[in-house]
């Protein structure tokens, strides 16, 4: 339910029913989503004993998690006090809820892990669609209050385009590590069109970069696999130009090497770290000096998950959070062998390459919460696949050693 909730029922869509999920007015409303509840009850009901069920308080792959989860809440406790209190009720939603998931996930069965992948596949799907027929009719499905210029740009399930184009790369990487060839051609194709219809240059970069290492590196595999390769990047490359430059999938991809005010943006947001003193570079800047630092600079949004979170938490805090995650990854991932836990490291390597070309992270949003779910689903079934087929090929080397044996 965690996971249907975090994939199809977006802040947007709550926005929208009017639960004020994201709004700052202290009206009644939903200010924490639904998969945030849902996580909370699974680390309880796994931090509990009760009947035959043994509480895996004792378990590091459990602890490591929640102990970390712990001390970012202690950090937005920390940052939220004093006269330069920070507004940093996103995080629970963004960032503990992601935690949270790290320490249930180890525990789940295979036919959760499957069950996951449809799911994501089914998101996918409707997500590409949503977003392809919304560039087409000029029509978004969940308006959002948000003005994007002269181009339309798709708002799909996720609202934002950019968080959107996050959470795609994020399920469609994950998917694709452990997809067959034919779904995985289905994933890249529905998720170029779709990150051209959200206008998301930076996320579509990075995506594109990372299919490209891989088709290379299948092609390296095999002598028989390289004249495909050979053939099938130059065709590739023929279609996706006339796909970007054409505009037919948003006319702002069509401009994807343009330096415009939105590439501005970006560096700017860098360059506005020179403005605060070292102090404050460590600890944290107070909000009304930012908002001068970004009134100076005529920048209204800091386009820099990373810049945002230096000036919100401070240098230290910051790594502390990377930290945190970093450390709970470690752990996801040591369950496996370095194949299918490498994968997790890979996808999280994607997932911030993304996310350092926008300020969704500064936001509630799902997209760090699903790179954890998904990843482990992700490293889950390629290691079942790397195991049945290993048994396999010992089953067929028996079989032979027989066969020879009685002849």
């Amino acid at each position: 339910m965690a996971v249907v909730f975090a994939l199809f029922v977006s802040g947007a869509a709550l926005n929208y029913l009017g639960l004020n999920y994201s709004g700052d007015e202290s009206v009644s409303g939903l200010k924490v989503h639904p998969y945030v509840v849902f996580t909370l009850i699974g680390v309880l009901v796994f931090g509990v004993s009760f009947g035959t069920r043994q509480s895996k308080m004792s378990d590091r792959r459990f602890v490591t998690p929640v102990f970390c989860s712990a001390l970012v809440i202690g950090v937005l406790i920390f940052k939220s006090m004093g006269s330069g209190r920070q507004s940093l009720g996103f995080a629970v939603d963004t960032l503990v809820s992601a935690l949270w998931a790290a320490s249930i996930v180890p525990f789940l069965n295979e036919r959760m892990a499957r069950r996951v992948w449809k799911m994501g596949f089914v998101f996918v799907i409707v997500e590409c669609t949503m977003a392809i027929i919304e560039v087409f009719t000029k029509i978004e499905f969940i308006p959002i209050d948000t003005w994007y210029g002269s181009y339309f740009r798709a708002t799909a399930l996720h609202g934002h385009p950019l968080n959107n184009a996050l959470v795609l790369v994020t399920v469609a990487v994950s998917l694709q590590l452990s997809a067959t060839k034919k779904a995985s051609v289905v994933i890249f194709l529905l998720t170029i069109g779709a990150l051209s219809a959200f206008g998301a240059r930076g996320a579509l970069a990075v995506y594109l970069i990372t299919n490209a290492v891989w088709f290379v590196r299948y092609g390296l595999q095999s002598v028989r696999r390289l004249p495909f390769v050979m053939t099938g990047v130059p065709v590739g490359v023929a279609i996706l130009s006339w796909v970007l430059l054409s505009g037919a999938f948003g006319d702002r991809i069509a401009n994807v090497g343009a330096y415009d005010d939105s590439s501005g943006v970006r560096l700017q947001s860098i360059q506005m770290l020179q403005s605060i003193s070292w102090g404050n570079l460590i600890v944290g800047t107070d909000p009304d000096q930012i908002l001068r630092i970004m009134e100076n600079a005529n920048v209204s949004v800091i386009e820099n998950f990373l810049v945002a979170y230096i000036f919100m938490f401070g240098l230290a805090c910051t790594l502390l959070l990377f930290l945190c995650f970093w450390t709970s990854a470690k752990v996801l991932a040591r369950r496996w062998s370095s194949g299918s836990g490498g994968s997790i490291y890979l996808i999280f390597m994607v997932f911030f390459a993304t996310a350092m070309t926008n300020n969704s992270l500064v936001t509630k949003t799902p997209a760090l919460y699903l790179c954890v779910v998904f990843s482990w689903a992700s490293a889950y079934i390629r290691n079942e696949h790397k195991r049945t087929g290993w048994h396999a090929m010992l089953a067929e080397d028996r079989l032979h050693i027989v066969s020879s044996a009685n002849t």
